[in-house]
């Protein structure tokens, strides 16, 4: 058993080592903490725990974390980035240029759509809604979005209604997430005027909110 402890405690300090390697790999942008969640994830077995081996790693690697360790740590962080482009434009790209258009946080719009699409351009839900932030077709008309599926103008399109939210709840991002989750109207009709309000919707729309704040990070 103490062979055990020891080693899984050996396992958490390269973790923690390969994360500050990563870290000054790419550098610490808006998306970082989204880009290692998604790279948690690959890592992460079928009983939900972290094995470094599926990293592709050596022993060498792991127990020399240098250069060489974080040359290919560069290289796993290009196929998760790949993961947040679409042909020629690059969802990094767009929520920036939304970001400074309509002076909503990239980081928050990342968050959006992280728990909206997992950054996937072509994502569809049940209801219908389409592309990265999730736009219902009628929605996405009054936008002026005229193909929800192009990373573009969705991320200008969600990012405009998302501000629109934040206007009109005084810029309080929890009660502006519940809206864009279930609609400015439902939050009327149950009596949401305040965050400790968000109690009274339903229990999808209360775990949207905390996922999405929990991916912002702020």
């Amino acid at each position: 058993m103490q062979v055990d402890n020891n080693k899984n405690a050996e396992k958490l300090l390269q973790f923690q080592l390969m994360t500050q390697i990563f870290k000054e790999a790419v550098g610490n942008s808006d998306s970082f903490s989204l880009m290692m969640e998604s790279l948690t994830k690959a890592m992460t077995d079928s009983d939900g725990n972290i094995d470094l081996n599926m990293l592709g790693l050596g022993d060498q690697d792991l127990s020399n974390l240098g250069y060489g360790a974080g040359q290919r740590l560069s290289s796993i962080y290009k196929d998760v980035n790949s993961d947040v482009n679409s042909g020629n434009t690059s969802i990094d790209d767009a929520v920036d240029r939304a970001s400074r258009k309509y002076g909503v946080d990239k980081a928050l719009i990342m968050a959006v759509i992280k728990q909206e699409s997992s950054f996937n351009p072509k994502a569809t839900s049940g209801a219908g809604a389409m592309g990265l932030m999730q736009l219902m077709p009628g929605t996405a008309k009054e936008l002026g979005v005229s193909d929800a599926y192009n990373v573009e103008q969705n991320v200008d399109g969600g990012t405009k209604y998302l501000k629109g939210l934040l206007d009109m709840y005084s810029n309080t991002k929890e009660l502006a997430l519940a809206a864009y989750n279930a609609g400015p109207g439902t939050l009327q009709r149950r009596g949401v005027k305040g965050t400790s309000d968000i109690t009274r919707l339903p229990y999808e729309t209360r775990d949207y909110v905390q996922k999405v704040m929990k991916y912002y990070g702020k």
